[in-house]
């Protein structure tokens, strides 16, 4: 973002009844909200706007001036990372760094991505030169502004159901449906294999789960397996019913409940560590029990192809 949407200078927001700006706040925005709230942040600190292209999947791109009254403005191209795939992964940065690239004017990119960046997304992206922003970052933009410029942007922002997604062919909020399914569980697969750096959204189970060297996987919900090898470097927090091995050269950050953890010379295990003891719940993964669909009936026929999971 602009320069100084990441060097605050001015601190402090009037507290309504504890409300206010939080990371958790803006990494549940409806997509549309949060496309709304980034061009005002940019026009507020006097960047030109240019159009805005709404994706099928709620990506946002737009593009700005900055400086626009010099005689040669910087230009820049700003995305916001699609509802499903919130947080970035390498292959979401590389795939941004070749839009702008094929930007005749020179252009620099700004990726934000609410969910977050992975260490190895946040590498490509400086060899890159793609600038990244997550909540944490923007959050810290909101509480530089002067007060009254965050009371404003918070009062526009939250008004309505903020929370719940829009369709991004007819604008209208999708609804919540419930998952028509006969089964309360889905089929957890024998085994997984992390062959490439991700940032994985959904809860994991199955037999045998394992992280390539080289690659680094970072876990929102919990993991479940029989048998967990390390290879690579691997977050989150992991439930193991067997052994959970890290092999040389590998790093696991966050909590670990284990039947045996097996730490190869060179490895390292950083965060909390439980042994199991005792009979474990059977090995399930829970149906995904509802999602969003857009319900306009008398809109565009592509509507009706819009589907988004929710994001807790």
């Amino acid at each position: 973002m602009p320069d100084s949407f990441t060097s605050p200078t001015q601190t402090g927001f009037s507290q309504r009844a504890g409300e206010g700006w939080s990371v958790e706040l803006l990494g549940g925005l409806d997509w549309l909200r949060m496309g709304e709230l980034l061009r005002a942040i940019v026009v507020n600190v006097g960047c030109e706007l240019g159009p805005s292209r709404v994706q099928a999947d709620g990506a946002i791109e737009f593009a700005m001036l900055e400086a626009p009254g010099q005689k040669n403005p910087r230009r820049a191209l700003v995305k916001l990372a699609a509802w499903n795939h919130w947080g970035a992964t390498p292959e979401v940065v590389q795939g941004f760094a070749s839009q702008v690239k094929r930007i005749r004017e020179t252009c620099r990119g700004i990726l934000v991505a609410p969910g977050g960046f992975s260490n190895a997304a946040l590498k490509t992206a400086a060899e890159l030169s793609i600038e990244t922003v997550d909540c944490a970052k923007l959050h810290a933009t909101l509480m530089g502004l002067r007060p009254e410029q965050s009371d404003f942007f918070y009062t526009i922002t939250t008004t309505g159901e903020f929370k719940v997604p829009s369709c991004p062919i007819c604008l209208k909020k999708l609804a919540r449906i419930d998952q028509p399914s006969t089964r309360s569980l889905r089929v957890v697969p024998s085994e997984l294999v992390y062959q490439s750096s991700t940032v994985v959204p959904e809860v994991v189970a199955c037999d045998r789960l394992e992280v390539m060297r080289g690659c680094e996987v970072t876990f929102l919900h919990e993991v479940r397996a029989r048998e967990i090898i390390i290879r690579g470097h691997a977050s989150g927090d992991f439930v193991c019913e067997g052994a959970l091995t890290l092999e040389a050269g590998a790093t696991m950050t966050g909590s670990v409940a284990a039947r045996s953890v097996i730490v190869r010379d060179g490895a390292e295990m950083r965060g909390q560590t439980r042994i199991i003891e005792g009979a474990l719940d059977p090995l399930t993964l829970q149906a995904v029990s509802w999602f969003w669909r857009c319900r306009n009936q008398s809109g565009n026929p592509k509507c009706q192809e819009v589907l988004f999971e929710p994001h807790e």
